[in-house]
């Protein structure tokens, strides 16, 4: 049985917040500290690294998660000059923060990718960290950036026509390196490094490709007992949040580095669900960010705890009634699509809304399964937490009036909740999946789109002009064929709407006057089945409107999307405050663009 601690700790002009895993016995004088990697890559990794602190701490080891400066739950944003040195230096604080909380003497940093990187860095710099654990670091800046550019080129491919970014720098999969950072991480050089001494280094490659030589040697040259190991689990680890998978090997093997053993018996039975069995937090912490007042908020369920992070506007603000819900994007936790729920919480709770960003049962800090799958996002039951949260908060403030707003599956909840609650007056779903659930929905929108495929002329004219061969062009007719016969059966008997239950919906909206705005981006399916069944808004509610994004994705990574997003749900929240009727200028065309 381990104790979570979550506390804000300051480091130099920030305020980073920290999730210490307390051990119900400490063995030994070491704890862990999980320095994270870099923007997507930490978002995905973030639920696997969580439950790998479960594992130290069930060894009886200690283990502080935290956010880096600018980034998470933390103070700061992107934009902030002298970023990566801020990063750095929070690694000496975050270890201080450790030995505080737990009383250990010795601090193994395990860092993750850049986070490898700025944790070798802080050694170098002289933090009081005893040993390293460095998985997947490049040797350079220059390579890191290599990395990132080649991945935000990638997801930059699924847009229709990329437009150019309106602040300089590197965005990667949404999350923005300014060109100063950029710079600054680029002239770094690893093996040029002084000072680090002769440390235990546990050099952890991704998954069976080889490590840097370079760094191996550097660390040698420097006095290091060096091993090097498969830090097998990399890449599943890295995956979509929704996909992404604890690396249970590793953390063994980083257990037996720490500790000298890995103690068997004393890992949970269900390595998925050893977040049942955790108590309820030691401490509750409270800061200030900017003005705003930011607390760590639990909510209790018949399953477990929630875990959110309240925003309330300062004493001197008055509150406008209104409570805002933002909820996760599917199985990224309470900070939102790249950060944008962070930054749109403190703006409110300045303006008098206050705000709670909930991790529901099996997502981010929260308790439950390691990862939901698509299934388990789409649970009614997770509607019932958000009610429980709203309860919750109902106690807490006193307010009756509440805003949800969710991306993915977190608009699926908002809207259900807006349907089962009259007390939402306003909500906000961005790129939603589906209104209803459905197994078979992903198998009929592929048919669809294979059909789709079949009509393109450019994959003909590829055949016919002979870039194809013969035996190949046979099969592709065979399963044209086949898919096609498939597709007419399932889309003639099977809508992908439901019309009475949507009907219903709309009229439930209508009698709970509910404002609300759907943000559908480029290649949305649900909304071209809306506009291809019928199942629009109705006209006659002027309350809610569609609004299309073209050339974005769905998790809204282009920076002039987000920025857009973020106008989109200020105009839905001020309409929500001021409680009035909507204006005809309100409305958007399902069909029009933005």
């Amino acid at each position: 049985m381990t104790t979570t601690i979550h506390r804000w700790f300051r480091s130099g002009d920030y305020l980073s917040l920290g999730h210490t895993e307390l051990p119900e016995e400490i063995r030994g004088d070491k704890g862990v500290l999980i320095v994270p990697p870099f923007g997507f890559e930490e978002v995905s990794a973030y639920r696997s690294l969580r439950h790998m602190a479960g594992m130290l701490a069930a060894n009886g080891i200690p283990v502080l998660r935290f956010d880096l400066p600018g980034t998470g739950d933390s103070s700061g944003g992107a934009l902030d000059n002298r970023l990566l040195k801020a990063w750095v230096e929070s690694i000496s604080t975050a270890a201080e923060e450790l030995r505080a909380n737990s009383g250990v003497k010795e601090i193994v940093a395990l860092g993750v990718q850049v986070g490898a990187m700025l944790a070798l860095m802080a050694a170098a710099d002289g933090a009081d960290i005893e040993d390293l654990v460095l998985w997947g670091p490049a040797a350079t800046g220059r390579n890191a950036i290599r990395e990132l550019r080649a991945f935000a080129k990638m997801r930059r491919a699924s847009q229709e026509e990329p437009l150019p970014q309106p602040i300089p720098g590197l965005e990667v999969a949404g999350f923005l390196l300014t060109s100063e950072t950029q710079q600054a991480l680029e002239a770094v050089n690893l093996t040029a490094l002084s000072g680090v001494g002769s440390r235990r280094a546990l050099l952890l490659t991704r998954d069976d490709l080889p490590p840097d030589t370079k760094l191996l040697n550097a660390l040698r040259s420097w006095g290091c007992a060096v091993e090097v190991k498969a830090g097998a689990g990399y890449a599943a680890m890295m995956a979509p949040p929704l996909d992404s998978a604890p690396p249970v090997a590793t953390g063994r093997l980083i257990t037996e580095f720490v500790a000298g053993e890995f103690r068997e018996e004393e890992r949970p039975a269900d390595f998925a669900k050893d977040s049942h069995s955790r108590p309820a937090a030691k401490t509750v912490s409270t800061t200030e960010i900017d003005g705003v007042v930011e607390s760590v908020y639990t909510v209790g369920a018949s399953a477990g705890r929630m875990f959110g992070v309240l925003s309330e506007p300062p004493a001197n603000v008055p509150q406008t009634g209104l409570c805002i819900l933002f909820l996760n994007a599917g199985a990224v936790r309470h900070i939102g699509p790249n950060r944008m729920w962070v930054e749109a919480a403190r703006r409110w709770a300045a303006r008098g809304v206050p705000s709670l960003r909930l991790d529901l049962l099996g997502i981010g800090e929260s308790d439950g399964e390691t990862h939901n799958d698509v299934a388990g996002l789409y649970e009614i039951g997770l509607v019932e937490q958000v009610e429980s949260a709203m309860e919750s908060l109902r106690a807490r403030l006193g307010h009756q009036r509440f805003a949800a707003i969710g991306l993915c599956s977190g608009a699926f909840y908002a809207f259900h909740a807006a349907i089962r609650n009259p007390e939402i007056r306003a909500a906000v779903l961005l790129n939603p999946r589906l209104f209803f659930w459905d197994p078979e929905v992903d198998r009929r929108r592929m048919l669809r789109s294979t059909a789709r495929g079949l009509t393109d002329w450019r994959h003909w004219r590829s055949l016919a002009q002979g870039r194809v061969r013969a035996a190949l062009l046979k099969r592709v007719a065979e399963i044209a064929l086949e898919r096609m016969l498939s597709l007419w059966t399932a889309a003639g008997k099977h809508p992908q709407i439901e019309p009475t239950a949507m009907g219903r919906a709309w009229s439930a909206l209508e009698r709970n006057q509910c404002q609300m705005t759907m943000i559908f981006g480029g290649g949305e399916p649900l909304l071209a089945e809306m506009e291809a069944e019928g199942q629009l808004p109705p006209k006659k509610n002027p309350r809610i409107r569609c609004v299309r994004i073209p050339n974005t994705d769905h998790l809204v990574c282009p920076l002039w999307a987000q920025k857009l997003v973020h106008d989109l749900v200020d105009d839905e929240i001020d309409a929500a405050v001021h409680d009035g009727e909507p204006s005809a200028e309100r409305r958007f065309s399902a069909s029009g663009k933005t």
